[in-house]
């Protein structure tokens, strides 16, 4: 996600965004980080008759990857993106190092390594992109960690991700947290804007305007606060309201159209 005036430090094979100037917030507690780091605490300390397996779902921009990073930074967990070039080799080598693990000569023993360190110390894995895990028959595999271990792991995925799952009923039926992420409310976007807007007020009256056309889309919403901020510092204006924005658009993603 781009995230205007923030930088971005690479943690292992992670993104962890951190905002530059002092006094900014380095993350927003967005209500759907919240509802998150509510699924991870009631899978730590469910009772020991109970399965660990949790699910966040939701359509692309409604800031699921933002959530898993700060669940992670404020809980420890450990947050890994699934890609679509991996084989069950290099899903288990990733785990393995992510856990501080050294991967084995095969398949089985890096996942017996893995399942090792796990039930070990019991880390909350967060497995975000899950849906690639479910597409390329690798889901059986985090089944079989959470098995061996009982460590907490919520798979993190697209709107159709349960759906996806009950294809796979040892995986669907062990589900105790189900996180549906919601779309970003006025009070998701006024923390984006104290994040990533300098200088400059944004009223709520524009803020509820972006939100509405922008259909509550994290990625979205930051974008357009970059815009306003661009557009507030050329016209040299210090409070960024919903009549002085009048009828400018606002950033779709779209593409523009070639003009003939």
């Amino acid at each position: 996600m781009a995230v205007g005036r923030g930088q971005v430090f690479n943690s292992g094979d992670q993104n962890v965004t951190r905002h530059a100037n002092i006094g900014k917030p380095a993350a927003a507690m967005l209500h759907n980080v919240g509802a998150l780091l509510e699924a991870i605490e009631r899978l730590q300390g469910r009772a020991e008759h109970l399965p660990g397996l949790g699910c966040m779902f939701a359509p692309s921009g409604f800031g699921k990857t933002v959530a898993c990073a700060t669940a992670a930074a404020n809980k420890g967990a450990i947050h890994i993106e699934a890609r679509s070039s991996w084989g069950k080799r290099e899903f288990l080598e990733t785990v393995a190092l992510s856990l501080g693990v050294m991967p084995g000569r095969t398949i089985a023993r890096t996942a017996q390594a893995v399942g090792d360190h796990l039930r070990e110390y019991q880390p909350v894995l967060l497995m975000d992109e899950a849906d690639i895990l479910v597409e390329k028959g690798m889901i059986e595999l985090v089944r079989e960690l959470h098995m061996v271990s009982e460590t907490p792991i919520i798979l993190v995925g697209e709107e159709a991700l349960p759906n996806k799952l009950k294809r796979f009923e040892r995986v669907h039926n062990r589900v105790l947290a189900w996180v549906p992420a919601q779309p970003a409310n006025l009070a998701d976007a006024r923390q984006l804007a104290e994040m990533y807007v300098d200088g400059i007020e944004v009223a709520d009256d524009l803020l509820s305007y972006i939100v509405t056309e922008r259909r509550g889309r994290i990625r979205k919403i930051v974008t357009n606060l970059e815009q306003i901020q661009i557009t507030a510092d050329r016209e040299r204006v210090t409070k960024a309201t919903r009549a002085w924005w009048a009828d400018r658009s606002l950033d779709t993603g779209e593409a523009p159209t070639r003009r003939l």
